[in-house]
């Protein structure tokens, strides 16, 4: 949950101090993996992120959903017990995050 409000605080400064990213989730991406240290950096990262859509590349979000789809049809798809556990923690700290908690 701590990192959700870490986050939250990031893409806040972000949206208010660079207003272009209030109209482009690309552009914001860019600069949270920025601010956050990702190594994504310079004129070629930035090119890549605004661009990738045009250059035929899915979104992170297409592919997540495509994920999710074939794992809920075929077990055998599905991730370790481990890592099951691991994002089952990571919803319930979301869920407590939307609740204010």
């Amino acid at each position: 949950m701590e990192k959700l409000r870490d986050l939250e605080k990031t893409v806040r400064t972000i949206l208010e101090e660079k207003p272009a990213t209030r109209g482009s989730d690309d552009l914001l991406y860019t600069w949270v993996c920025y601010k956050m240290g990702y190594g994504l950096k310079g004129k070629d990262a930035q090119d890549f992120i605004l661009n990738y859509r045009r250059m035929g590349i899915p979104t992170i979000e297409s592919v997540g959903r495509c994920r999710r789809k074939l794992q809920e049809k075929n077990e055998s798809l599905k991730p370790t017990p481990d890592i099951q556990l691991k994002r089952k923690k990571q919803e319930n700290s979301f869920y407590h995050y939307s609740l204010g908690y």
